[in-house]
């Protein structure tokens, strides 16, 4: 009964910032300080998955702070979603304040064999996709289905930007099409610091513990010879976004060395820009949720 409120209670809130998002964003940036306050103060699972995260990785200063922040740029992030259902693709590239890192993605795209984009929940996808989209004739999207309006605008998002979806709920036929789509010097993007339902994922040493890894990936990159580009997203104090995209990783033999180098980016990005890695629950394995599960 607990998890049912909770759950029509986050509806409603995610139901109410789409519309301020959308049709009042000058109300949407006033109400930002109440909201993350309020929803801090209700929830104990986000201030102690929060408080958990952060002592793991050890940061520096206020761990109330950081929780403000994390909680801060959540809504920062469905908000933007909101408001990029009415902005063209020229609008959401000029967004961007800079891209470091251009020319590794070039010279990996040279080779003419597909790439997997591996970033992590992390400032704006969308304008990231925007962006590649310049270069790039399709791109493949993975991505686990949901319910809810929050799943609704963000598939309405991805076709206006033309991108093509590939739900991992489909199991072992959506790595089918995305091999087949990499062996075409076509583009996946996908999340590569939650391992997601319907994924496997490797323990990995992260910071200050270890986390679950998606394996996806490495294995796709085996199956395709697709290199490994690591592309990240960062939101700036105005509001726009900077990418930054890392060497590529080409998967070789050693599978458990490629998860390394992943590991080692993702974590190089979260430990750079903590507050703005979208992860409200326990991310730790030293730190599991509780078998009773926490109430909020």
């Amino acid at each position: 009964m607990g998890t049912r409120v909770r759950a029509a209670a986050a509806g409603f809130w995610l139901k109410c910032l789409f519309f301020l998002a959308q049709r009042a964003p000058w109300f949407a940036r006033l109400a930002k300080a109440p909201f993350v306050w309020l929803a801090i103060f209700c929830s104990r699972a986000i201030r102690s998955a929060t408080t958990a995260n952060g002592a793991r990785m050890r940061l520096r200063g206020d761990i109330h702070r950081f929780t403000r922040g994390v909680v801060g740029s959540f809504y920062d992030f469905v908000c933007e979603v909101g408001r990029s259902l009415r902005m063209s693709r020229e609008d959401l590239v000029g967004r961007i304040e800079s891209i470091e890192g251009h020319e590794k993605y070039v010279a990996a795209r040279a080779t003419k064999k597909g790439a997997i984009l591996l970033t992590a929940h992390m400032g704006s996808f969308e304008v990231a996709v925007a962006a590649l989209l310049q270069h790039e004739k399709r791109i493949h999207v993975v991505f686990k289905r949901d319910v809810g309006r929050f799943e609704r605008i963000r598939q309405a998002l991805r076709q206006r930007l033309g991108v093509v979806e590939q739900p991992v709920d489909d199991g072992w036929s959506v790595w089918v099409r995305l091999r087949d789509a990499l062996r075409a010097d076509e583009v996946v993007a996908i999340q590569g610091d939650r391992v997601m339902p319907g994924q496997k994922g490797k323990r990995m040493a992260f910071l200050g513990g270890h986390v679950l890894l998606p394996t996806g990936p490495v294995k796709l990159a085996t199956a395709s010879g697709a290199p490994i580009i690591p592309v990240f997203s960062v939101r700036t104090p105005d509001g726009r976004i900077r990418l930054f995209i890392e060497d590529p990783i080409i998967v070789g033999d050693d599978i458990d060395e490629a998860m390394e180098r992943i590991a080692t980016v993702i974590g190089k990005y979260v430990l750079a820009y903590p507050e703005q890695w979208l992860v409200l629950h326990r991310a730790f394995c030293e730190d599991a949720e509780p078998a009773t599960g926490e109430k909020a």
